[in-house]
């Protein structure tokens, strides 16, 4: 139908802040307030399928939209989401409080230009969880964002009891050190804003714990720490890049630590803590402890170019406040090491410590290949300490391969344990009719039993020999003893073409370093494959 002529509509119009006011208006009725400058229209009924009773205020001119900044409501507009104890009375709440839902650094004047941001730094962090007005209310522990930038930082940035820091992630939010002392330090509660406590009023109930700090790179350049734990306990640190400016020769350096670990005592203590994707680079020391700390796991990280991985209970004495024991189980898994001059993981005191699953590249060289081994990749001191399915590069380089045959034999793992190489390895056999030819090696650095297992299978015929070979060697006294218990199929002909024996060797010049499985291969080829387990 065509409209030829609209009419005029009607409004209910009065005051609002008079009489009584505004008053219910029919469904789609519109109502002017005269007083108030406002326009209304009702909602109609429930019967009708209005959500509830009521007029809606329609915007004009005359309203500030600053006003309905107050009245936040979460998903008010979608009509299914009820907020409240009813549909009709929704949770409303101001955008102040909407937005200190997400505090920024920015918000106390840190704005990642690159300048000096250490101030506003140590006074964000002091504010939200130090200021006595909320430091005991569980509200007040929120997280702090650290934007993407630059945060130039002049001194240490201290960090108290449920301090949550949350950068935009590595390489996004970058920290840049320029002072001395630790770059991040934790604090136990008796702290006040500006005035962080001694560790020596550290208790259990007011020691640094339940402290988070993620997503951010530091760049600290300077022979000084850039994560000093003291006495923090239930905390998680994630995906945070620690890169140094130490190169493979350069001189070791005390502070020069990518994390230390310290404790008051063996009660309150560096217990519990989570190092997840952390990435440590050009450091003298990548984690330093001589401490009774426990229990505390990294794991997914990165460990590369440092004097030495990690450093625990190599100054300990034992018998001292915090260092009763030494660090104790500890454990380190998945992780990767690379271009290390010593060892990855030294453990001088502490028992019950653990490395699992990681992989070891470029170890123990002094910056070299295999070839320039000078240090086992682990070495334990203490009893109870353990390798379990960890890869080294070393292992195939030393044993087998035939530009190291004449290398002395530095062991993987060193130490009072058991350690057993969880990985296969393989080795081409060929003829030798003539004489025992030097087939694997094996470190020979101090008395203990080598038991390979190993599957032998001919090339040439259908014959398949499988066993346990057993070598204790004395390198001390030059002597050795080789068991071979086996069992073989195939084609008879062949069951005495393989021999084993053993034979000591001073690759390195001071003594028996090295001993070596030697084979005689009278008339066949094949491949071997095995698994070694070592008891020293």
């Amino acid at each position: 139908m065509a409209v030829v002529q609209i009419s005029r509509i009607q409004l209910r119009r009065g005051r609002k802040n008079s009489g009584t006011g505004l008053p219910q208006l029919a469904s789609g009725e519109l109502g002017w307030a005269i007083d108030s400058q406002e326009l209304f229209i009702g909602n109609g009924s429930v019967s009708e399928g209005a959500p509830y009773v009521g007029n809606t205020k329609l915007l004009s001119e005359h309203d500030n939209l600053f006003d309905f900044a107050d009245n936040y409501t979460y998903r008010s507009s979608d009509g299914f989401t009820q907020t409240g104890t009813t549909i009709n009375d929704p949770t409303v709440r101001t955008l102040q409080s909407r937005l200190d839902d997400r505090t920024s650094v920015r918000n106390f004047g840190a704005n990642g230009d690159g300048t000096d941001q250490t101030a506003a730094l140590q006074r964000a962090v002091d504010q939200l969880f130090l200021n006595p007005a909320n430091v005991t209310n569980p509200k007040s522990r929120v997280t702090l964002y650290l934007e993407p930038g630059a945060y130039t930082v002049s001194s240490t940035i201290f960090l108290p009891p449920y301090a949550t820091i949350q950068g935009a992630g590595s390489e996004k939010t970058v920290v840049n050190f320029t002072g001395t002392g630790a770059v991040f330090q934790t604090v136990n509660g008796a702290s006040t804003a500006g005035s962080p406590a001694a560790d020596a009023v550290s208790t259990l109930q007011n020691q640094a714990r339940e402290i988070h700090l993620s997503g951010v790179t530091v760049n600290n350049t300077s022979a000084a720490k850039t994560l000093l734990l003291q006495s923090c306990r239930d905390s998680v640190f994630e995906d945070i890049r620690i890169l140094g400016s130490r190169e493979i020769g350069d001189s070791v350096t005390e502070d020069d630590v990518g994390i230390q670990m310290n404790s008051l005592s063996s009660v309150v203590t560096c217990k519990n803590n989570r190092f997840e994707k952390i990435r440590i680079e050009k450091k003298s020391y990548h984690v330093y402890s001589d401490f009774d700390i426990t229990e505390n796991v990294w794991t997914d990280c990165d460990f590369e170019t440092a004097w030495q991985g990690f450093a625990l209970g190599t100054a300990s004495v034992i018998g001292v406040s915090g260092q009763l024991t030494g660090p104790f189980k500890n454990t380190i898994e998945n992780s990767r090491f690379n271009d290390i001059e010593k060892h990855a993981v030294k453990i001088t005191k502490g028992t019950g410590n653990l490395s699992h699953a990681n992989r070891f590249y470029r170890i123990g060289n002094d910056g070299g290949n295999s070839g320039n081994a000078v240090t086992p990749v682990i070495e334990f001191e203490d009893f109870e300490n353990a390798s379990v399915a960890d890869w080294f590069e070393r292992t195939e380089d030393l044993s087998i391969a035939p530009e190291f045959l004449n290398i002395p034999y530095i062991p993987e793992v060193k130490g009072p344990t058991v350690y057993e190489n969880s990985f296969t390895s393989k080795v081409d056999i060929t003829s030798s009719p003539s004489e025992f030819v030097r087939l694997i090696k094996f470190p020979a650095d101090i008395e203990k039993s080598i038991e390979i297992d190993y599957v032998y299978r001919s090339n040439i015929v259908n014959a398949v020999r499988q066993g346990t070979i057993k070598i204790v060697v004395d390198p001390q006294n030059d002597t050795y003893t080789i068991s071979d218990d086996y069992e073989f199929t195939g084609d008879d002909n062949f069951i005495d073409s393989i021999e084993f024996d053993a034979q000591n060797y001073n690759l390195g010049g001071s003594g028996i370093d090295t001993v070596a499985l030697m084979m005689l291969n009278s008339n066949d080829n094949g491949v071997m494959h095995f698994k070694v387990k070592t008891k020293a």
